[in-house]
């Protein structure tokens, strides 16, 4: 039996996954744990859950502001239906296709344009992460102290670099102008060298490194214009650019909020200060896909290492993000309650989700 490329990056990723749970839990005396359950304040586990169908709406509404007059015929509910699929794909189907795609695919066929709804998901994406760097580099000096450790200065130094080729990418009339020269150079020496030696083996890893180059000029060429559509939305409309920024700015407090009070569940009280200095970098670090579902095991490791900077120990870490992790899993649930309600044939349903991945 053959297997492709997706079926191995799923098993590595569902390995890996086994493994920071393994490493996770073996560090971690099991009874203080069941101990962080035992002493549950019902009050604030009831508030935590109440802070969902908040964050839920907050980003649906930045959705609505994004699409506009375009989308004006979409009611609020019917995208919030459509954030909730999303959320079921992302956080409990093991599956290649991914909650962005699948809210753009649905809202696209809302709009009979699947143009604008990838555009405008890039947007309420772009915005969110954009303002993400910047938290990773500045949130720390809430706690100037962690600035001491590498936890905290390598994803600041990401921040502020990632910021600058943003702020590169927007300013260049064509930034990819130079790198595409230089690999067009590199690769004609490649190529001869490939035909000087005559091995059929280097001009076989020489081509797949040149299409591999190519698929990343290609994407960031996407990117690109992606962002050259959101800038110029946004110059026509100062007051837009201004309502798309606040709604990015509460949903990030609600954030903080949620670790906050998701602590406070087990009779933890974190410093808001630190829950405000470290949640940007855990973010930014959770955000490399290595493992399925949401990043089982390894959302919880980021979570249980950077608290440990302020001294919080960490079966109460691992509680709380356990805790933040049944709740993506309720979103999950919730998102396929609506799904089986949203869609009549499934079948068809997925079969246009996978050919909308391959374009």
């Amino acid at each position: 039996m053959k297997f492709t490329r997706k079926q191995y990056v799923r098993a590595v990723k569902v390995v890996i996954s086994c493994a920071f749970i393994t490493v996770l839990f073996s560090f971690v005396q099991g009874e203080k744990l069941l101990a962080m359950f035992r002493r549950i304040d019902w009050w604030y586990l009831a508030l935590s859950f109440a802070l969902l169908p908040v964050m839920l709406s907050a980003s649906c509404l930045k959705w609505k502001v994004i699409l506009g007059d375009k989308g004006s015929h979409i009611s609020f509910i019917r995208l919030l239906r459509i954030y909730a699929v999303g959320y079921f794909f992302s956080n409990l189907l093991p599956s290649t296709v991914g909650g962005d795609v699948v809210r753009s695919y649905y809202a696209g066929r809302l709009l009979d344009n699947q143009a604008l709804a990838a555009v405008s998901i890039f947007v309420e994406r772009f915005t969110g992460i954009l303002l993400l760097f910047f938290l990773v580099a500045f949130a720390p000096l809430l706690a100037p102290e962690l600035y001491r450790s590498p936890y905290i200065q390598v994803p600041a130094a990401a921040g502020l670099v990632l910021l600058a080729i943003t702020w590169f990418l927007l300013r260049v009339r064509d930034p990819l102008a130079l790198p595409k020269r230089m690999l067009e150079l590199t690769f004609a020496l490649l190529h001869g060298f490939s035909a000087w030696t005559g091995s059929r083996l280097v001009g076989k890893g020489v081509g797949l490194l040149e299409e591999g180059c190519g698929f990343i000029l290609h994407k960031l060429q996407r990117v690109r214009i992606e962002l050259d559509n959101a800038v110029n939305a946004f110059r026509k409309d100062r007051i837009y650019l201004l309502r798309v920024f606040l709604l990015t700015v509460v949903f990030y407090f609600l954030t903080w909020v949620n670790v906050y009070v998701s602590f406070r569940a087990f009779g933890v009280t974190p410093d808001f200060l630190h829950v405000c200095a470290l949640v940007p970098a855990i973010l930014f670090a959770a955000h490399v896909p290595v493992t399925l579902l949401g990043n089982a095991g390894y959302f919880e490791s980021v979570f249980v290492v950077y608290f440990l900077l302020v001294g919080i120990p960490m079966e109460e870490t691992l509680a709380m993000g356990l805790l933040l992790r049944l709740k993506m899993l309720t979103m999950g649930v919730l998102g396929y309650i609506v799904y089986l309600f949203y869609t009549h044939n499934r079948k068809e349903e997925l079969e246009g989700l996978e050919n909308f991945t391959r374009q």
